[in-house]
């Protein structure tokens, strides 16, 4: 009568050698089937999640690149014959650049590295807006102070009418001086398609880094 009492009043009930029973829950835990159906339910779970992740869109083409060729850090004619069927990125600087340009070498270092096990599917090309300072020598120390791969990121420089063309007309972004020495242009990063197709334009942020990697990788597999 004791041990009956004490369950209806809500604590555990008691074996004739004074053990308190298990619980419903600590009962299951025991049972060795109780661990398979609840792993086979986490797999599930999991499973169910990674089917139903909506995959991200493929951008869509913003306007094409015209046809260009300037001179790359190398000496050597460099545009958009050597980089059709490639997906690459382009950038925007002048090597004597007080102020973004470090920052967005860095950045473009940042994607040199993240983009390494694409191999030669992904390029790099950073454009001069100071074509009259930055030869091709100045370009390639540049690089080499930026510990740049020649085969996956080119620099490119050329007479200053042609390389405005490109940029301004051909990339529709800013580029110009606005007195003698005080060079204005984009800091913005371009996803490029094998086609010369602008795919996305960048903010030089972590949330744009982050962006521009996810786009290249669709880029690369979509199209």
């Amino acid at each position: 009568m004791t041990i009956l009492a004490a369950s209806a009043a809500g604590k555990p009930a008691e074996d004739p050698a004074g053990i308190p029973r298990p619980g419903w829950l600590s009962h299951l835990v025991g049972r060795w089937w109780f661990w398979v159906v609840f792993v086979l339910a986490m797999f599930t779970l999991i499973i169910a999640r990674t089917v139903t992740r909506v995959p991200p869109p493929v951008p869509k083409v913003l306007f094409t690149i015209p046809a260009f060729e300037l001179t790359s850090q190398d000496g050597k004619a460099f545009g958009t014959k050597q980089l059709a069927g490639k997906v690459w990125v382009a950038n925007f600087i002048f090597t004597s650049c007080p102020g973004p340009c470090p920052e967005l070498t860095k950045r473009m270092q940042y994607l040199q590295h993240h983009t390494r096990n694409a191999a030669q599917a992904v390029h790099l090309v950073t454009f001069t807006v100071d074509p009259e300072n930055d030869t091709p020598q100045k370009l390639a120390d540049y690089g080499r102070a930026h510990r740049y791969n020649p085969v996956r990121w080119t620099f490119l420089t050329g007479d200053t009418k042609t390389v405005e063309e490109t940029i301004v007309k051909g990339f529709k972004l800013a580029m110009g001086e606005e007195a003698p020495g005080q060079i204005f242009h984009s800091e913005r990063f371009v996803l490029v398609d094998r086609r010369g197709g602008v795919r996305g334009l960048y903010e030089a942020t972590d949330q744009g880094m982050a962006a521009l990697l996810r786009d290249i990788g669709v880029v690369l597999n979509k199209t």
